[in-house]
């Protein structure tokens, strides 16, 4: 069973579907509050991006979206703290 799900979404007007895993879906949903946008909206300016994420298609630039608005928006780390193998391990 995956862990993704599916929901539709309307871009240009048009149903399309998206498989996302649900930390995806709320991560999106989030911005799209904090932006004052419906996830419709959201969406339809992330499908204009595709190709300058260079992503694949819509989910994929979802995923690169906001992954990258949340780092933005997480103050940087010094580099001498951070150890991302004791997070892998944990």
């Amino acid at each position: 069973m995956s862990s993704k799900k599916l929901r539709n979404v309307y871009v240009a007007g048009k149903r399309t579907s998206m498989r996302l895993e649900a930390a995806f879906w709320e991560g999106l949903e989030e911005i799209a509050q904090k932006e004052s946008l419906t996830l419709g909206e959201l969406c339809n300016r992330l499908a204009e991006r595709v190709d300058v994420v260079d992503a694949s298609n819509l989910s994929s630039a979802v995923r690169v979206y906001v992954l990258d608005y949340f780092r933005a928006a997480t103050p940087k780390r010094q580099e001498s703290s951070y150890n991302p193998l004791a997070v892998a391990a944990e």
